[in-house]
Parts: C-alpha cells; structure tokens; sequence
C-alpha cells in the first residue's frame, strides 16, 4: 500500500424491488461500472462509479471488494466505508446485514472477522502485539451519544463533544472503547451498541435509523523492536434522507427527519466545497457546521482511505430520491485525501533520529563557523538575525553579536525540558 493523495471510491448499489413497490424499474445496467438512469422528469442521465452492484448482488460480494479498507487498517492506516441513500434503500442492510445469517452478514460483521484474521496471521508471522479497541456511537438530534456507555440513561455518554488529537485526528470525547480480544468479543460487543441506536417506523421503512451510527475500530500494533502502527477502520451507517410526504413522518419523527436531513444536508455541502475549484484562493470547508461532517472530517479531505456506498431503489417512484443520491456520489468521487501510516518510533528508532539531528547540527555550527572566518579574513562581519539585533539594540548592546538568552523558566518547567 503506498502513502500520498487517494481519490474517494464511490459505488453504486441497487436494492431488490419490495413487495409494496409494483412501478416500472428506472435503471439500466450498462456495465460493472457505468448505468442509465431515468430521471423523475422522464430523461435519461448515465452515471459512473467504481463499482456497480445490481440487484441480487450478495453480501459477500459487495465485501470482497472493500478488504482493501480493512487491509489497510491493519498496516497502519485510516479507513472508512460508509453507506449513503434514501430511507429504505438499504443502507442497514448493506453495512449491518443479519447477524444470525453468516450468508447475510454486512459489511461490519465481515471486517471484524477479516480484521481478527489478519491480526492472527500477522501476530503469527512478524511475532507482533496487537491491541484493539472498538466504540459505537450515534449522531441523533444533532447529540452525540455513545452506544456502548454501560448505565444508559442517566445522562452521562450523551452529548459527546468531539476533539482534535495531533496523533489520534479527530476523535470523540469521552466516548467509551473497549478492549476486544478474539472476534465473538468484537461481534458481541458491536451488537450490543448496534441495539442501542434510535430507530422508528416510516411508511418508507418499518424499522428506520433515526440517527447516523459510527462505529470505529482502533488496531494498535507493537513490532518487536518497539516501533508500532495504529490503524483506523470507521465504519457509517448514515440515516436516511427523507421526504416527510413520502415518510409520513409526524409529531418527534418528524423534527427527527427534519434534523437528519439538515445533518444530510451538512454533508453535501462540505463535499461540494472539497470539490469545487476555487482558483487558487483558499478553500473554506464548512466542517463545523454539523456534528456528522465535525466526526467525518478525518474520511472527508482528511487522511483516510474511504469508500462511499450509495444505496439505491430501482424503481421509478423512487427515481427523484435515487438521483439526489446518484448525484452526490458523483461529487464524492472528486474527494482527494492524503492517507500514511501512522507510525509509532521505538525508543532505539528516536535515538537514532536525534542522533543524526545531532549530527546536523553540529556541520551546521562548523558551516557557520567556516563562513564567519571567511568573511572576517576579508573584513566582513556576518549580519546577526533581524529579531538579534534588534533585541541587541534595545538592551543597548553594541559591538559584537551577544547571544540573547531566553528568560528563565520556572523551576518545574525546566526539569520538563529534555
């Protein structure tokens, strides 16, 4: 796997008709990658993506094409699939599936047994120390709440705020991550968070997320020199998008729906600004403006290789709510993210590097020596920095370049300077 800009991966998936749907289809598959579709206004529009998966396309193989992901949690990297699209266009199904069905298994099920496999293979061959950790979270109401909190309820793990880490990127605080130590503890303790989240009956959806569910898996790796790796794999579920009409949504479900698609509407709106050519001025994204786009900002022109889903309905009823999604996967394409390994030092690794720094700064003296000499045997004096002289000048200082010190520091602070 190689570091530097990676373009967002986008795919296509398309949900078998329902019983209660009986109107013509509006897709065409025209190849694995490229449909037609036909919009509510009755035109025909051709779309292209990555991948397209029609109807009847397995679970299993919809997964083989995202281990790449998971792949490169394990070396190191962020990776992220996430799920797009209408309510009830099959989202859940796509990410969650069935657990009790192993043919019917989603994508999270299956990266947590890919994940539990690699790390044994892995700790088998380099004799590599693996620690991983996992927590599952929903954005509901624009309200951050942790899944896994163990006294639900009580007003603690709710409302989370979510914070910035130089090493750890953008995180959330207070959120609960439990140690997992084999795949039944990753399965067990994923379903428990996974039967906390909010849902609702729709006329769209008898059990409709009502929220966006993230769930992150940390893989912490120590070689055996010291030196370590930490992956990142998330993976999102996102609420669907709605239209009241069509939900039949009223009374708190509706102030839901209302939230969910302003949330949504969050999301569009930092894709486009990651997308569009602003000409050389600076580019503002609006990442703060929601809790979602806040969460995502890692997977989104962040450092994280990421897949985005799009769910779709093949049926004409739907057509205006599958276009809206067909064409936000468009925009997504044109996502770039810089992705490396996020690599941890081992103690004999830093001392190497501040030997060599060492090193250079020592030729960097005897340089700057060399060249004061050569300018005194012609007369010339080397100008002190701008920010020396002018402290010289203001301590009345003349003659020679003197060093200016810094003031002391605290006692307690300077036993913290190494």
């Amino acid at each position: 796997m190689s570091e530097g800009t990676t373009g967002t991966t986008v795919r296509a998936r398309f949900r078998p008709r329902s019983s209660k749907e009986s109107g013509e289809r509006c897709v065409e598959y025209v190849s694995d990658n490229t449909i037609s579709f036909t919009g509510p206004d009755g035109a025909r529009h051709t779309f292209n993506f990555d991948k397209i998966y029609p109807e009847g396309t397995s679970q299993g193989a919809v997964f083989s094409d995202l281990t790449f992901v998971v792949e490169a949690a394990l070396a190191g990297y962020n990776g992220t699939i996430m799920a797009y699209g209408q309510t009830g266009s099959g989202k859940t199904h796509t990410l969650l599936g069935y657990v009790a069905e192993p043919e019917q298994l989603g994508v999270v099920p299956r990266a947590v047994g890919h994940l539990a496999e690699g790390i044994g293979r892995a700790a088998e061959r380099e004799g590599a120390e693996f620690e991983v950790t996992l927590s599952v979270v929903e954005i509901y109401c624009e309200r951050i709440n942790d899944l896994l909190y163990p006294f639900p309820g009580t007003g603690a793990g709710e409302n989370l705020a979510v914070k910035t880490h130089a090493e750890r990127g953008m995180y959330i605080e207070g959120a609960t991550e439990l140690v997992v130590r084999d795949e039944q503890q990753m399965v067990d303790v994923m379903t428990r968070g996974l039967a906390a989240r909010s849902v609702a009956a729709t006329s769209m959806n008898e059990t409709s997320s009502r929220s966006h569910c993230i769930v992150t898996v940390r893989v912490d790796k120590t070689s055996r020199d010291g030196s370590g790796q930490t992956g990142k794999l998330v993976m999102v579920d996102l609420a669907g998008s709605e239209r009241a009409v069509r939900t039949g949504a009223a009374g708190a479900t509706l102030v839901e729906g209302s939230l969910i698609n302003k949330s949504l509407s969050c999301l569009s709106n930092v894709i486009t600004a990651l997308t569009e050519d602003t000409r050389g001025r600076p580019r503002h994204v609006p990442y703060r403006d929601s809790k979602l786009t806040r969460v995502l900002q890692d997977s989104l022109g962040g450092t994280s290789r990421t897949v985005l889903i799009i769910c779709c309905s093949p049926v004409r009823e739907n057509a205006a709510e599958t276009m809206s999604s067909l064409r936000f996967g468009s925009r997504a394409k044109g996502v770039q993210n810089t992705v490396s390994v996020n690599t941890r030092h081992s103690p004999e690794q830093l001392q190497r590097l501040l030997d060599q720094a060492k090193t250079r700064l020592a030729q960097m003296g005897a340089e700057l020596a060399a060249a004061r000499a050569a300018l005194a045997a012609a007369g010339l004096e080397l100008p002190a920095p701008p920010a020396a002289a002018a402290a010289a000048a203001a301590a009345g200082v003349t003659g020679e370049t003197s060093a200016v010190l810094p003031p002391a520091l605290p006692q307690q602070q300077q036993q913290a300077v190494v």
